[in-house]
């Protein structure tokens, strides 16, 4: 039987890289995107790199609180949630990319050492637990996914 934090970790890995019930994962779709077409606003401020740096963002932060960061901290709706991101050539694209597969296998690797105990455990700076945040982080990745895919499907059309 797996324990609850093993059920995260299969979500967290199945919503990245695998094959989730909803169509393609994070990086699947990622991967299928022309870099050119990343900056384009077809729909509203936000655009494809935009997203993708606030998908990075809070998987930072995740990250940083299961290191026991107590300083870190992400404002809603300032420069640290929604940073600014331009992508001028492929290679910037490629590092974007490498920065969220980097920190996938981070978080991962830092999970794969711990219990369902932390899931108890209060976040370092905050009056939350990490089971909330460790539950919806894939939540978060898909929902800003539907948007970069629609923002993609805009930009070709």
């Amino acid at each position: 039987m797996r324990t609850n934090l093993e059920y995260i970790i299969k979500d967290l890995k199945e919503c990245f890289d695998g094959k989730p019930w909803y169509g393609d994962s994070v990086m699947k779709k990622l991967d299928g995107i022309d870099w050119r077409v990343v900056n384009d606003k077809v729909y509203g401020e936000k655009t494809i790199a935009v997203l993708l740096q606030h998908m990075i963002n809070w998987r930072i932060f995740v990250l940083k609180k299961l290191e026991g960061d107590v300083a870190y901290d992400i404002i809603i709706d300032q420069l640290n949630d929604w940073t600014v991101t331009t992508v001028n050539k492929e290679q910037e694209w490629q590092a974007l990319l490498n920065m969220i597969r980097n920190n996938q296998e981070k978080i991962l690797k830092h999970l794969a050492k711990c219990d369902d105990n932390l899931l108890n455990e209060t976040v370092p700076g905050k009056k939350y637990k990490f089971g909330p945040i460790l539950r919806s982080l894939h939540q978060h990745d898909i929902y800003h996914l539907g948007q970069i895919a629609m923002l993609n499907s805009m930009a070709k059309s």
